[in-house]
């Protein structure tokens, strides 16, 4: 981790979420993905892909930090330090947190660990599925996805992404996809909503894209139930 002071969690770590936690963040069913092509952007090491794989859809998983490993194990190495350090985050900052999709801070580190192996196999098997890729210029031609997933980047480290970097990645996100895009959560890791949403929704207009903000049946970081929907460019 480096030294420079950000507020909350810091610096970016690589996450690991299961499929069930996607499901609810996103407030997506099964049904929804099985016939779908996804693009989950940044992936992390995280079993969505794995998971939505498995009922049929089409998934990739895009994430600079696949570029910057040496190895498959390196990556799964430090994508385990970090999911620690998270489940150590939470542990040190109990007033930020809600417990209710994790039963407690075991079942946290568990389940977070367990989407590891799950991307560690997924991964292994898929590996043309696994895309080097940063925002705001992704790999992938317009509307090359039916459904595209962003979480915990954007809006969640206000301290590394400035307003421009905002739209040029949320743009981005939307180019390549030609139904909907998904962001969440609003709020940064003191629970802080990020302060340009308004204006990122007006310049997004600007641009053609249409959004929405919904409550989602999910809510881990307090004040974190909410994702926001953009329309994507198809």
């Amino acid at each position: 981790m480096s030294t420079h002071e950000y507020r909350g969690l810091g610096d970016i770590i690589v996450t690991a979420r299961p499929f069930d936690e996607y499901l609810a963040m996103f407030d997506l069913q099964p049904a929804d993905l099985s016939t779908a092509t996804a693009l989950d952007c940044p992936a992390g090491a995280s079993g969505f892909a794995a998971g939505a794989r498995a009922i049929g859809c089409e998934v990739t998983a895009c994430d600079p930090v696949y570029a910057g490993m040496t190895s498959h194990g390196e990556l799964v190495a430090r994508a385990r330090q970090d999911t620690a350090f998270g489940n150590q985050y939470v542990a040190d900052t109990p007033d930020t947190y809600v417990w209710g999709f994790f039963r407690d801070l075991d079942d946290h580190l568990s389940r977070r660990m367990a989407a590891v192996d799950a991307f560690d196999r997924d991964r292994l098997a898929n590996p043309d599925r696994y895309v080097a890729g940063s925002l705001p210029h992704l790999p992938f031609s317009d509307d090359a996805f039916d459904l595209v997933l962003s979480s915990h980047l954007l809006f969640v480290y206000p301290d590394h992404f400035d307003a421009q970097a905002h739209l040029d990645g949320v743009l981005e996100l939307a180019r390549v996809a030609s139904g909907e895009v998904r962001m969440f959560p609003l709020v940064d890791t003191t629970t802080r909503p990020w302060p340009g949403l308004e204006d990122l929704r007006r310049a997004l207009a600007a641009h053609g894209h249409g959004t929405e903000v919904r409550h989602v049946p999910y809510e881990f970081i307090r004040n974190g139930d909410a994702m926001l929907a953009i329309d994507g460019s198809g």
